[in-house]
C-alpha cells in the first residue's frame, strides 16, 4: 500500500524560467530596432514615391479621369432630363391644341342649338325656369334614344315655347361663356408651363453646345501643348546629337594621329635599321 501511494505523494515538477542573461536582451532589443528601421524606411520611401513626378502625373490623371466620368454622368442625366421636358412639352401642347378646338366649337355651335326645341325637352312655366339645372346640364347635347332626339322649331309658338326659348337661349349664352373663361385660364397656365419646359431644353441644347465647344478647344490646347513638348524634346536631342559627333569626330582625328604616328615611328626605324645595316656592311668592308 506504501509503495502504491509513493507516486501520489511527490510534488508536481515545475518547468523550469528561461533566464534571459543581458546579452540576450541587448540583441532581442537590437533586432526590434533593425525592424522599426526597416519600416521606418519603407513609409519614407513610399512617400518619397508619392511626392516623384511619376507619381503627381499619375494623381493628376485619376483627377482628370475622375472629373471627366463626374462630367459625363451629369451630362446624360441632363439629357434625359431635357428629353422628357421635350415629350411633356410636345404631349401638353397636343392636348391644349385639341381642347382649344373643342371648347371653340361648343362656344360656336351649343348657343345655336338652343334657338330650337327638341323632341326630349321638357317645357316647363316660367317659375319653373328659374330652377334650371347648371351650366354642365345645359350644355349637355341630348342623350341618344329610341327614337332619337330631333330639333325643331314651330312656325307658331305658344308663350310657355317662347319663354322657354328664350330662357334658353341666355342660360346656354351664360354657361357657353364661363366655360370658355375657364378653358382660358387653363391655357394660359398650359402656354406658361410649356414655355418654361422649352426654356429647360433649350437651356441644355445651349449648355451642350456650349460643353462640346470647350472640349474642342481643350483637345486644340492640348495637342498644341504635345507638339511643344515634342519640339523641346528634339531641340534639347539636337545638341546632344550634334555633341555626339564631336566627340565621334575628335575620336576619329585622335585615332587618324596616333595612326600617322605609328607610321612615323615604324619610317625611323626602317630608315635606322637600314643605315645600321649600311654601317656594318661599310665595317665589313673595311676589314
Amino acid at each position: 500500500m506504501d509503495t502504491e501511494q509513493e507516486p501520489d505523494s511527490q510534488p508536481a515538477r515545475k518547468r523550469p524560467r528561461i533566464d534571459l542573461g543581458v546579452g540576450e536582451r541587448k540583441r532581442g532589443k537590437s533586432m526590434f530596432g533593425i525592424v522599426l528601421g526597416t519600416l521606418n524606411k519603407a513609409k519614407i520611401e513610399d512617400k518619397e514615391r508619392n511626392a516623384s513626378e511619376a507619381a503627381k502625373k499619375r494623381q493628376m490623371i485619376d483627377q482628370r479621369l475622375q472629373a471627366k466620368l463626374r462630367k459625363e454622368t451629369d451630362s446624360v442625366r441632363r439629357s434625359e432630363e431635357a428629353k422628357k421636358d421635350r415629350n411633356a412639352a410636345n404631349r401638353k401642347e397636343e392636348e391644349l391644341q385639341l381642347k382649344d378646338s373643342i371648347y371653340k366649337l361648343r362656344r360656336t355651335h351649343l348657343p345655336l342649338y338652343s334657338h330650337s326645341l327638341c323632341t326630349s325637352d321638357d317645357i316647363q312655366s316660367i317659375d319653373s325656369m328659374e330652377d334650371q339645372p347648371s351650366s354642365i346640364t345645359l350644355l349637355a347635347l341630348p342623350t341618344r334614344s329610341h327614337p332619337p332626339p330631333l330639333f325643331y322649331l314651330p312656325a307658331i309658338l305658344t308663350a310657355s315655347q317662347e319663354t322657354f326659348l328664350e330662357k334658353r337661349k341666355i342660360k346656354v349664352k351664360e354657361a357657353a361663356e364661363s366655360e370658355w373663361s375657364t378653358f382660358r385660364g387653363e391655357r394660359t397656365a398650359g402656354i406658361d408651363e410649356i414655355k418654361e419646359l422649352r426654356l429647360r431644353v433649350a437651356d441644355e441644347d445651349a449648355r451642350r453646345k456650349k460643353e462640346k465647344k470647350d472640349e474642342a478647344e481643350a483637345e486644340a490646347d492640348e495637342k498644341t501643348h504635345l507638339n511643344k513638348d515634342e519640339q523641346m524634346t528634339s531641340d534639347e536631342s539636337k545638341p546632344s546629337e550634334s555633341k555626339a559627333e564631336e566627340r565621334d569626330s575628335k575620336t576619329e582625328e585622335k585615332t587618324e594621329e596616333r595612326e600617322s604616328k605609328a607610321e612615323e615611328m615604324e619610317v625611323d626605324v626602317s630608315t635606322k635599321e637600314e643605315s645600321g645595316m649600311r654601317a656594318d656592311d661599310e665595317d665589313a668592308v673595311e676589314y
